[in-house]
């Protein structure tokens, strides 16, 4: 798994090889999305970034998501009944989602074998992954009992 540092230096090399300019807010929006694993929501990440930098605008937030979503710089979680959540870690894992809470957690093992069997069982090549499971995570199920 990427760590952090690694994750905004390379989010940073890509934008820089486009000529995006890296403002102080996108490197803000960088900096707290390369921290998180809890798959922030984009209020969450603006409100977030605003304990940083007061006068960030909403809009600089959202657009600078959508142009790291474009770059495939970050995942957007889309979801009907929550939320969309945003991630930096674009390795091939799982995304664990508990319906109750709406936490999201990472099950990061090795995946890699999964496109090829698919690939050689229809012939369809896969060139994008979302793995999701639904569910209760851990700390809702032992709220329950």
């Amino acid at each position: 798994m990427a760590d952090r540092k690694q994750i905004k230096h390379h989010i940073m090399e890509v934008l820089k090889s486009k000529g995006i300019k890296l403002t102080t807010q996108r490197m803000e929006i960088i900096d707290i999305l390369a921290d998180e694993v809890n798959h922030p929501s984009a209020r969450i990440l603006l409100k977030k970034v605003r304990k940083r930098m007061p006068r960030v605008s909403a809009s600089t937030v959202y657009y600078t998501l959508g142009l790291l979503k474009k770059e495939g710089l970050i995942k957007e979680l889309e979801f009907y009944n929550m939320d969309n959540r945003y991630e930096s870690r674009m390795t091939d894992h799982i995304d664990l989602i508990c319906e109750k809470c709406g936490a999201i957690e990472n099950y990061e093992r090795d995946l890699s074998g999964i496109p090829a069997k698919i690939e050689g069982e229809t012939g369809f090549k896969a060139y994008k992954l979302r793995y999701e499971y639904y569910g209760i995570c851990r700390k809702c199920r032992q709220k329950k009992g």
